[in-house]
């Protein structure tokens, strides 16, 4: 989620738990089980990979770069371009020269 640039909560966190946990025992009980109050603080601590941070803001450019309709229109030009100027496919390589 993080990832996606969503702030997880612990009360967001500790229902996706409970979640997977009625999920995993749910033909055993009719009663679907909670977790203990302090679980999410206890599971952050024993994770000591998951830590808090500050998300960066996300760059509008970078979210256009991102869209398929953009992508799309880009490798369009491309190949407009190529089909322009008659650019033979030998001819076309990428940085390290490996071909397109």
């Amino acid at each position: 989620m993080d990832i996606r640039g969503i702030s997880l909560i612990q009360a967001l966190v500790q229902e996706m738990a409970e979640l997977l946990l009625a999920e995993r025992v749910q033909d055993a009980l009719a009663i679907p089980p909670k977790l203990g109050q302090h679980w999410v603080y206890r599971f952050i601590k024993r994770h000591p990979e998951l830590r808090t941070h500050y998300n960066r803001k996300y760059d509008y450019q970078r979210a256009k770069c991102e869209d398929p309709e953009v992508i799309r229109a880009w490798f369009l030009l491309v190949r407009n371009t190529i089909a322009k100027y008659g650019i033979a496919d030998k001819d076309i390589y990428t940085f390290d020269e490996t071909g397109f």
